[in-house]
């Protein structure tokens, strides 16, 4: 395969930007002698010897404006690398220089170097958004190519230079635009940059992917492929990428990464062949393609398992039959899992279907044997006013919006432009894929791929994020689903003590009496054990978080991440806490009695940790 590559390698090695070019340089603080040492003696340079191109590298504005003005030299003059001093104003990010000579007359679009590149290729190479906003508001043409017909954007994509390619494709550029060579920045992304942001980015401003280069017919599958770039495979592969398309050479992308020995990216196409049916049984194919059965299927499968397990205990606990039956129960369980859960998909729904399944199984019990036994008037009201508050909090933090932030196309590309433009473009506090400025306190949500204003978890319990829509839903859900696991326990006891008469001494002699006595009430009261550490477990430290810490479990967990958990002391601490009370009332949204009033903070506007000036009090 080496003369895949002969197109495109010396787009790699351009050698146009060295020695003092490469890099941004300050005053000098000690001169440079002719070995390469720093002399140990500091001498002052003289900057009145130096001509306008080393004034321009170092950024001495008084030199270059005698140069210009009083000694007549002209700004559009060459340099004997045939480089203007447009060019190193560029590369060197000298604004205020830069600003000079194009009063003066410097030709904005000036090719030199030896790939014969424009002042504004050599600013995006490096990455300096301020310096290319002003060259682009001068009418420096972002695609212009260089000797080897690489346009601005393809410079920034080669040299992974996020903000730069945001905002020229937001200025206007085509995002699938071809290169003299044929590939497009999705390609370039794919084989060069092994991160998965700029990748992701492209993809969201809709980059094609199937798109093949011109002369080898490669798509950007391929060329991750080739590169071994195991970042992007999955994203390329989730983002439509055909494993099965051919180049010149009649080569997929899995031909390839089979003939590289690539074994991890081998693994990631074998699973998605396997969610597009191969290897299944052939009138499984069709039914594994589609959504709704897959949904019906994944959640009802948590059903037929808890359902099946107790109709088993109750019916032949005492059998031979008992432990094959299970085993069938487990092998139906585990095909099902391997014929309907799709890996790429967005997350299994089993979880949710099993925490519906306990739920009804639990309830029928409830409804069908303890009322019979628990009928203390107190006892019951309890247990409908725990329901009533159950279900109203799971549907409300299952079903409500949590807090995903919205963004049409062009208000995207509108927010990246003011950004850059006003020098306040951080990608730190931006989403590559949902091209957002991202609220303080929110983040991206990998299984529900949006960014989600105070983000907490996602939870698959509830099918949803836990965000600013529905965290005060999931905590009361929290709460009145220990209420019920608490109070199927209390009836456990009351039926148990009732229905099965005095119990034997000694805790393995209790369970196999209540075993015996009822197979199927028990099986419901080990998962109610079971569910009652976790859920109380979560439910406590919640309000550990929320109303001590005044924390979301994503800051507690990741506050080493987020500078502004750490004080000017270097000590971690949470800027949104205000006291116990206070935390409880702005949770809660509501007054306590008038003592402590909540702040009114609008999450998906609130960029940063000085809630001061947006607050309101109610």
């Amino acid at each position: 395969m080496a003369d895949v590559f002969d197109g495109v390698q010396a787009s790699f090695d351009k050698t146009e930007m060295k020695g003092s070019a490469m890099e941004s340089k300050p005053y000098p603080t000690q001169p440079e002698n002719p070995y390469g040492q720093y002399s140990p003696t500091y001498h002052q340079p003289d900057y009145s010897q130096f001509d306008l191109v080393r004034a321009t590298q170092y950024g001495i504005f008084d030199r270059c404006l005698e140069l210009v003005d009083k000694e007549g030299v002209d700004v559009n003059t060459l340099d004997k690398e045939n480089v203007s001093a447009l060019h190193w104003a560029a590369i060197n990010n000298r604004i205020r220089i830069a600003e000079y000579f194009v009063s003066k007359g410097a030709v904005v679009d000036q090719k030199g170097g030896i790939l014969n590149a424009t002042p504004l290729h050599w600013a995006v190479r490096q990455g300096h958004l301020e310096m290319i906003v002003f060259l682009m508001k001068h009418g420096a043409d972002p695609s212009s190519l260089d000797i080897e017909g690489c346009s601005c954007l393809h410079v920034a994509v080669q040299h992974s230079q996020m903000g730069a390619v945001a905002y020229l494709i937001s200025k206007g550029m085509d995002v699938d635009q071809l290169d003299r060579n044929g590939m497009s920045p999705l390609m370039w992304a794919a084989y060069r940059c092994f991160g998965l942001e700029l990748t992701r980015m492209l993809l969201t401003m809709n980059a094609s992917v199937p798109l093949a280069d011109k002369f080898h017919k490669n798509t950007a599958l391929h060329w991750a492929v080739m590169s071994n770039n195991h970042n992007v495979i999955r994203i390329l592969l989730k983002a439509g990428a055909s494993m099965d398309a051919l180049n010149a050479e009649g080569q997929s992308a899995y031909d390839l990464a089979t003939q590289k020995k690539s074994k991890w990216i081998v693994v990631q196409m074998d699973l998605l062949a396997r969610d597009k049916g191969e290897g299944k049984p052939a009138f499984l194919q069709s039914l594994t393609k589609d959504k709704t059965v897959l949904r019906y299927v994944q959640i009802g499968l948590p059903f037929f398992v808890i359902f099946a397990i107790g109709a088993i205990l109750e019916y032949s606990a005492s059998s031979l039959m008992s432990l094959p039956l299970m085993v069938a129960v487990g092998i139906i369980a585990y095909y099902t899992m391997q014929w309907f859960t799709l890996i790429y998909s967005s997350g299994s729904l089993v979880v949710f279907g099993w925490t519906l399944a306990t739920k009804a199984y639990l309830y029928y019990n409830i409804l069908t044997v303890y009322l019979n036994y628990v009928n203390t008037p107190f006892i019951l009201a309890s247990f409908f006013v725990n329901t009533v508050g159950l279900y109203y909090c799971f549907y409300k933090a299952w079903k409500t919006d949590p807090g995903y932030l919205h963004a049409t196309s062009a208000e995207q590309r509108k927010t990246i432009i003011e950004l850059v433009e006003k020098n306040s473009f951080d990608f730190t506090k931006f989403c590559s894929t949902c091209l957002l400025r991202k609220p303080i306190r929110s983040k991206h949500c990998s299984v529900c791929d949006r960014c989600v204003a105070k983000f907490d978890h996602h939870c698959p319990w509830v099918e949803n994020c836990v965000g600013v829509g529905n965290h005060l839903y999931f905590f009361w859900y929290l709460f009145f689903l220990f209420g019920m696991i608490l109070w199927y326990i209390y009836g456990g006891v009351v039926y148990y003590v009732m229905a099965c008469g005095p119990y034997p001494e000694g805790v393995w002699n209790a369970i196999t009496h209540s075993l015996r006595c009822a197979p199927w009430i028990t099986w419901g009261f080990a998962n109610a054990l079971f569910h009652v550490m976790w859920v109380g477990a979560l439910f406590f430290c919640q309000c550990y978080q929320i109303f001590w810490l005044g924390m979301t479990t994503n800051e507690r967990l990741n506050m080493s991440r987020y500078p502004h958990f750490t004080d000017n002391n270097g000590i971690q601490m949470t800027p949104f806490s205000r006291s116990l009370l206070g935390n409880i009332a702005d949770f809660m949204n509501m007054s306590l009695c008038g003592l402590v009033r909540p702040f009114q903070v609008d999450w998906y506007r609130q960029y940063d940790s000085n809630l001061a000036r947006t607050q309101k009090t109610v």
